[in-house]
């Protein structure tokens, strides 16, 4: 799953060497995330299922200084101080929580790296 790669490289994860079997054959390479003991391939990793897996991603987007909303339906990322990054940013998700908390980590991620 690209997302999740996305977000794994955000987080700076270590990709290592492995032998993972999955249904498109093996993987040799994994994710090592704290959450699990062994390593993940992209698809593996639970970012899009999981609060614990997402908010340490959230608070990695709030130490860069934005401000992360979540609410009822929608979900807002904006920056503290400078209002041109806010709106170079300008995200702002519908869906339920964690849908639209992932889609907006994600939008956020391919923005950061633009």
């Amino acid at each position: 799953m690209k997302e999740n790669k996305t977000i794994a490289e955000f987080m700076g994860l270590p990709l290592v060497p492995c032998n993972i079997g999955t249904e498109n054959g093996a993987v040799t390479e994994g994710y090592i995330h704290p959450k699990v003991d062994v390593p993940c391939t992209a698809g593996g990793l639970q970012y899009k299922y999981s609060w614990d897996w997402l908010m340490p991603v959230v608070e990695q987007i709030e130490n860069f200084g934005f401000e992360f909303i979540i609410a009822e339906s929608r979900v807002k990322i904006k920056h503290n101080t400078d209002l041109s990054i806010n709106e170079l940013l300008n995200i702002d998700i519908v869906g339920s929580k964690i849908d639209a908390t992932y889609k907006a980590v994600i939008q956020f991620i391919n923005q950061l790296n633009k």
